[in-house]
């Protein structure tokens, strides 16, 4: 979409708008199974959980990692009714749904006890659940792996450690469990290549010591972490899959299913994001937009994504000087950003942030009475 594109269709619906281009996330998505063609993708609800976006994705071949039982019930809820009749149901949760939340309620393991749900686990006592409660899972084992130089960081929250693993796999096994592989998370737009190389050489070990205590197990999942282009120092999507590419092929043989749960590398660039100026202020020496969407809003990723979004004007001319932009709540919190390079604007005018599908309308309230931007949906 170009500027004037944006501005007809900013418009057309009114600010804040979210435009989110489904043919973008198609390309994504064919773009991640052409460098990396080994690699069965499950899409991370998480990371932008609106029903179209499952649709999308769906056709494709495309799986789906979900953390909640409301979000399996949303695949559930979005899929053709010919998957959901009879054993064809069974055999789409099995083969589409990862349900990658290491830590599950009771009551949502009692929920979906009758299907062969494939499911991951990092600890003693969810075996405990997962035998009485739902034990016909397929179970995949969390390892922590290094999470340096991520946006997000996951490593202090799940994962047994790699030395720990084969024992609890093994547990898992006398329980009369069935484990069918290892996956880990080197965090969220992880840029460091060494994170992929030292999980996948860590799984690889565990793979071996299983095997040698009788117990072959024949799925890897790499999890997400793929980064995304926000800026010209994250690496080449290809080069940086080239290499995880030769890893796998030299660490694991081709009985091995590798999968993964891209989120953020599907969407992000697929979205953006049109807001009003609604106030002007200079605030110690320094001009101050007020816009009508914010960190509550659309704009949480900040927050919650420790993601520096950046504000575009369409406006070309103008000396650019550096200026703030915040939110419309009454909360000093709600500041976007206090270090933009704009020229000089006037209440009224527009302003778009680029690649923000992921990660934000996910996470927006409505906090302070505000109401959400409007989703648009182009070439669904």
């Amino acid at each position: 979409m170009n500027s004037q594109e944006l501005l007809k269709l900013a418009k057309k619906h009114g600010t804040p708008v979210f435009l989110l281009d489904h043919e973008v996330i198609r390309e994504n998505y064919r773009r991640m199974r052409r460098f990396l063609p080994r690699v069965g993708l499950y899409y991370a609800i998480k990371a932008n959980s609106d029903p179209e976006i499952i649709r999308t994705l769906y056709p494709l071949d495309c799986g789906f990692d979900v953390a909640s039982l409301e979000e399996f019930n949303l695949v559930l809820e979005n899929m053709p009714k010919k998957e959901l009749r009879g054993k064809r149901k069974s055999s789409f949760i099995w083969d589409r749904i990862i349900v990658a939340n290491t830590i599950k309620p009771v009551e949502t393991l009692k929920k979906i006890k009758n299907y062969n749900t494939l499911m991951t686990f990092d600890n003693a006592e969810e075996l405990l659940k997962i035998k009485k409660y739902c034990p016909d899972a397929g179970l995949i084992c969390r390892i922590r792996v290094q999470n340096v130089g991520s946006m997000v960081e996951l490593s202090s929250k799940f994962g047994i450690e790699p030395g720990d693993a084969p024992n609890l796999i093994e547990q898992a096994f006398d329980l009369g469990l069935s484990v069918e592989g290892v996956s880990f998370h080197v965090g969220s737009q992880c840029c460091n290549i060494d994170n992929y190389i030292t999980a996948l050489e860590a799984s690889a070990e565990i793979f071996k010591e299983t095997a040698s205590r009788g117990h072959q197990m024949k799925v890897l999942n790499i999890g997400g972490g793929f980064p995304v282009p926000y800026d010209d120092a994250v690496p080449d999507f290809e080069e940086f899959s080239g290499k995880l590419r030769k890893e796998l092929d030299r660490l694991f043989p081709k009985e091995v299913e590798i999968v993964a749960e891209p989120g953020r590398y599907l969407v992000a660039t697929a979205a953006k994001l049109v807001v009003k100026i609604i106030g002007k202020a200079v605030r110690d020496g320094k001009t101050v937009y007020y816009v009508n969407d914010g960190v509550y809003g659309t704009l949480s990723g900040v927050v919650f994504d420790h993601c520096p979004y950046h504000f575009n004007s369409f406006k070309k001319r103008g000396e650019k000087k550096i200026c703030a932009v915040v939110g419309p709540t009454c909360d000093a919190f709600d500041t976007v950003s206090t270090s933009e390079m704009l020229p000089d604007l006037a209440i009224g005018d527009l302003l778009y942030v680029d690649n923000i599908g992921a990660y934000s309308i996910a996470s927006a309230t409505n906090f302070n009475g505000f109401p959400k931007a409007k989703v648009v949906h182009l070439n669904q």
